[in-house]
């Protein structure tokens, strides 16, 4: 039986500037005790595949450029069309959609999915996350805490 309240987290990104941001969402997570959390780190989206568990709600964190000022926070649930307007940060050989819907299709998808992003400008290599992605990062963990806060109280409640 597994757990209700359990979550998967992945952080998607890479040491270079901004590109850090889905890394330093879930970093911040830890840091604060989300104890049902199932935490990975990744480089690239395709790397999803090798560890969900559709079992759990996955909660996926990266950087993106969609167009809104450096630092903004989004919050998307898939399926949506919204995320093919989205540059995702990186170099990945298949973008986060394309991921999405082959983990769908091999039946490894979650019922749910909340893909945050936070708006960033560059990623050079070697260069710190920016100040303005920093304050995302802050925001993105404050509304994760938030939400996550409240679904679990539900099912609680329903229990």
């Amino acid at each position: 039986m597994t757990d209700s309240r359990q979550i998967q987290v992945a952080g998607l990104g890479s040491p270079h500037g901004d590109d850090q941001a889905g890394w330093e969402i879930v970093r911040a997570l830890e840091k604060r005790g989300l104890s049902q959390a199932m935490v990975h780190y990744s480089r690239t989206p395709d790397d999803l595949l090798n560890w969900l568990d559709p079992a759990y709600p996955l909660v996926i964190c990266d950087a993106c450029r969609g167009g809104s000022p450096v630092g903004s926070v989004h919050r998307w649930q898939w399926p949506t069309t919204e995320l093919d307007q989205v540059n995702w940060s990186g170099t990945h050989q298949i973008a986060l959609p394309g991921v999405l819907s082959l983990a769908e299709e091999l039946g490894q998808l979650p019922e749910l999915v909340i893909i945050w992003g936070v708006e960033i400008s560059e990623t050079i290599p070697g260069d710190a996350i920016s100040s303005k992605v920093s304050a995302g990062v802050e925001r993105a963990v404050e509304s994760i805490c938030r939400e996550w806060d409240v679904i679990r109280s539900l099912e609680v409640d329903h229990a």
